[in-house]
């Protein structure tokens, strides 16, 4: 392999902090992940995975480096099976969150955007976002992300601006971009509105507030009830149910509101509850979503009392007017008492909207702004799902897509800040036509007047997102690159944003391209602090990832991260957590240094020139099984079961028994055996390699460095881009055998830890074996020499069928033999001091519980709907695990009675 940076002798213990940049430099210098101008497959075609481009509000947290380093994951693996693949960065501008971060520094320096003015503001947010812009790209090269950085894109930039002046101008030239007056989810914080996936409801507890409203001819009183006194002086109405025989003889009277002497009438209207509260309710359509439906039924005038920092103005009394809505609340409960109008309250608990960007309560607010018509886009996007032509993994995402898109309404899509795209849309002062335009106009278009003025507002953050898989490759031109990496391959993103931009996304493709811009959308999970709460830049509970590779390396990151994430739902996280990827990166190190020292002065042979032993048959049957069941995996996204497939060849086939078995065979032979030992294992051990270097790539990355080449493994120039394994040879027969050997050998270990035996005892017990009618697995000679030295034993001896085994025995069945490990001439000289009784109890509820397992077959089995239901291969199987218990549970009989 050529490099220009020669790796040092490898250390007795992995040192990421001193391996981990030179290898960024390495794929630097290599420049291992720029997408080539042309594919090197054009059949194949570029794999592309488009980056959920993080907010600059801040630096990542592991909620992103969870997700991104899945996405890694399957673009490495993907560039190493067919030699190209792009990974797509970005960064969004995040329109409302990086202006809030903005004007709390600015707060903090005791000015506001305010003073500085629109210009200045706009710089300021621009310096912020390339403080933090450049700490994200650091942060994706501390965790290895293999991203095509000449193809970073950014919301603001000047191309994907031009895209979204282009995508605003289709849209309203065609009338699905409008303008008008609605009620919206006003956040009085940040005094700005937003859109409905921007809001979430939180249980809080208030009251139910209960006033007296006269009846205009004094003849008495109606009681409401409302958990918003506040919102009294903007009452057009009080509502009963048509049907509640106490108030039917008073639908189509008045009464008058208190304290401001404002008549209104009493409708009926059956969307009123007759059991809540009084069963009658306050009617203020400016400022309640529902009261504004029951307005427009009857027709009813909108009256706004709260300006934009939700404190009262307009048609109030001069005693409440400028006070804000929780300090009138007080007020006007203190009025209502002293005027005789209060009729009391009782505590209520209840769902109230709140900003998921401020925290804010929110305010519904009457005013007008832009929107853009939904419905069509949503029915393409709901039949893309129910056709098949999108799938969702895991696929229970698919309910919930569907009942948002057959629910949508129209997107609001202003938004009354100064950070962000800004309306493309101008009003002549001449002639007052209104227009929107892709290039800034100097005249207005029909009157030709050089005096136009542009919208204030800017656009929703998710306008510009939602043209991510178009916009950062020259559309609306018909570019190379867009039909190069549209659509992409797959989405990786979260569920929790599985509306405001997944679903948006796949509208915006169909709507201007014709087509869906992914195939497949996985969800990851939504990781929490050990509280269970969602990590967020807001609560500052997220862990940093600089802080996990500081402390256990980026592959222990990357490893954990993927370990421990189901697709879908939600996981716990701490930093302890990642000393499980932190053991199985010091694992695979301590394997290399075996291997390598077995190779330092071998030459290595193909393994077509060599005749295998069952261990080395198995391991590859082994890795070839695990190649096999990883691409599986992951072509279906399973990553949790991909990531445990290669922990268990890994860790177990590879390191605990390859390994061990190599040692053995090196110990015992010489010439052909001992080379054909050292081939497979360093044949299996590079194999691993490069299935693991996708998930953990600077250790393998390194590891590689240092191995010698094996002739059956072409070496790339690196191997993030040398060959992915795939097509391996099997060998089932050897490989049977070999489950056997490790089978046994597990089952004596096992036996001898649970019983704590002594080191000098257990080098002396023997063991006796004898096969089962129902077995075909042979043990030749070397077999038995490997059980004796995988199982640390001093004697494994294979007795005829009819011959019986040894009293006073630790007996078990496994795979179609009977084995027994006579223990009675070691007792004296064990830690149980010679008390059967301790053996025999753990005999019996050996016993119990296989009785139990055998019990619970033998019903399936017994199950007609079972046998004619189930799969052949699922019955098979279940048969022959009937048949294994039924062995155990003999011998264990046999065992007990030993005793």
């Amino acid at each position: 392999m050529s490099t220009s940076l020669p790796a040092p002798a490898l250390a007795k213990f992995p040192q990421p902090a001193q391996y981990e940049p030179r290898i960024t430099e390495l794929w630097q210098q290599q420049q291992c992940f720029t997408t080539p101008p042309e594919p090197d497959s054009p059949a194949q075609g570029v794999y592309t995975i488009l980056m959920p481009p993080p907010n600059v509000t801040s630096q990542l947290h592991m909620g992103h480096g969870t997700g991104y380093t899945l996405q890694d994951w399957l673009v490495r693996w993907q560039r190493m099976r067919r030699g190209v693949a792009a990974w797509i960065p970005g960064l969004d501008h995040a329109g409302i969150a990086t202006q809030m971060m903005v004007e709390k520094q600015l707060l903090a320096e005791g000015s506001s955007k305010h003073e500085l003015g629109r210009s200045a503001f706009i710089e300021r947010a621009t310096a912020w976002k390339s403080k933090y812009g450049h700490k994200i790209l650091d942060q994706f090269t501390a965790m290895g992300f293999s991203c095509d950085f000449s193809q970073l894109a950014y919301t603001l930039d000047e191309q994907c601006s031009h895209g979204v002046r282009y995508a605003f101008a289709k849209l309203y030239t065609q009338g699905l971009i409008y303008r008008g007056e609605r009620l919206v989810h006003w956040d009085p914080s940040l005094q700005t509105a937003l859109g409905d996936d921007e809001v979430e409801n939180q249980q809080i507890t208030g009251a139910l507030y209960e006033m007296r409203y006269p009846l205009e001819d004094g003849s008495g009183h109606i009681v409401v009830a409302t958990t918003r006194p506040e919102t009294m002086f903007g009452d057009v109405a009080v509502a009963v149910n048509p049907h509640d025989e106490r108030y039917q003889a008073l639908i189509g009277s008045r009464v008058i509101i208190p304290l401001s002497g404002k008549v209104i009438p009493i409708i009926g209207d059956e969307y009123v509850k007759v059991d809540f509260g009084t069963g009658a309710l306050k009617i203020t359509p400016a400022h309640d979503d529902n009261d504004y439906l029951i307005g427009q039924r009857h027709g009813l005038p909108a009256i706004t009392i709260f300006d934009d920092q939700a404190r009262l103005c307009g048609e109030v009394p001069q005693a409440f007017a400028g006070l804000e809505r929780f300090a009138a609340r007080k007020a006007i409960i203190t009025a209502l008492k002293a005027e005789g109008y209060y009729h009391g309250s009782q505590p209520y608990t209840y769902n109230a909207p709140h900003s998921s960007r401020s925290g804010c309560l929110i305010e519904p607010k009457l005013c007008s702004q832009w929107f853009v018509r939904m419905r069509a886009m949503a029915e393409q996007a709901a039949t893309a799902a129910r056709t098949g032509a999108i799938t969702f993994h895991p696929p229970n995402w698919q309910k919930t897509w569907l009942y948002w898109l057959d629910h949508i309404r129209d997107w609001c899509i202003s938004r009354q800040l100064w950070w962000g795209h800004r309306i493309p849309v101008w009003t002549c002062s001449s002639c007052g036509h209104e227009f929107s335009s892709i290039h800034d106009p100097t005249a207005c278009e029909r009157c030709h007047h050089p005096d136009l003025t542009q919208e204030e507002d800017v656009l929703d953050t998710w306008f510009s997102s939602w043209l991510w898989p178009l916009s950062p490759f020259g559309w609306p031109q018909d570019t190379p690159e867009l039909s190069r990496h549209y659509p992409s391959q797959v989405l990786v993103t979260g569920p929790d944003i599985i509306f405001q931009w997944v679903a948006r996304m796949t509208m915006a493709g169909l709507t201007f391209k014709g087509s869906l811009p992914f195939k497949d959308v996985l969800f990851t999970p939504i990781v929490c602090d050990k509280q269970g709460r969602k990590f967020s830049k807001t609560l500052g509970n997220g862990i940093d990832p600089m802080d996990v590779i500081a402390t256990y390396g980026a592959d222990a990151l990357r490893f954990t991260a993927a370990f421990i994430a189901p697709q879908g739902g939600r996981i716990k996280m701490a930093m302890n957590d990642f000393k499980v990827g932190q053991s199985f990166v010091q694992k695979i190190w301590q394997a290399s240094r075996y291997v390598l020292s077995v190779c330092q002065d071998e030459s290595i042979e193909p393994l077509a020139d060599l005749k295998h032993s069952v261990w080395q048959a198995g391991l590859l049957d082994d890795l070839a099984r695990c190649a096999k069941e990883t691409q599986q995996h992951l072509k279906e996204y399973n990553t949790h079961e991909a990531v445990r497939t290669l922990y268990q060849y890994s860790w177990n086939a590879l390191c605990d028994w390859g390994i061990e078995a190599c040692k053995s065979t090196l110990k015992r032979e010489q010439g052909p055996e001992q080379a054909a030992g050292v081939s497979v294992i360093l044949y299996a051990h590079e194999s691993a390699l490069r299935l693991l270097h996708p998930l953990i790539p600077f250790v393998t990355e390194e590891l590689w460095q240092h191995l010698p080449p094996h002739p059956d493994l072409p070496r790339g120039r690196a191997l993030c881009v040398s060959s992915y394994p795939h097509q391996l040879p099997r060998y089932p027969e050897l490989a049977s055998q070999w489950q056997l050997i490790k089978a046994l050998s597990h089952k004596i270990r096992a036996l001898k830890h649970h019983f704590n035996i002594p080191t000098a005892i257990r080098n002396q017990l023997k063991v006796y074996a004898k096969k089962l009618p129902s077995s075909t697995t042979q043990l030749d000679p070397a077999a038995r020499n490997l059980i004796m030295d995988l199982a640390q034993v001093s004697h494994f001896e294979i007795i005829p069928a009819h011959q019986p085994l040894p009293p006073q025995s630790l007996m078990d069945c496994t795979l179609g033999f009977e084995w027994a490990i006579p223990v009675g001439e070691h007792m004296a000289a064990w830690s149980l001091g010679g008390k059967p009784v301790v053996l025999m109890e753990f005999l019996r509820g050996e016993l119990k519980a296989t009785q139990k397992h055998l019990s619970n077959v033998e019903r399936k089995l017994g199950n007609p709907g079972f046998l004619a239901g189930a799969d052949a291969a699922i019955i098979t199987k279940t048969k022959a695990y009937h048949a294994e218990l039924r062995d155990k549970h003999q011998a264990l009989q046999r065992s007990l009675a030993s005793f």
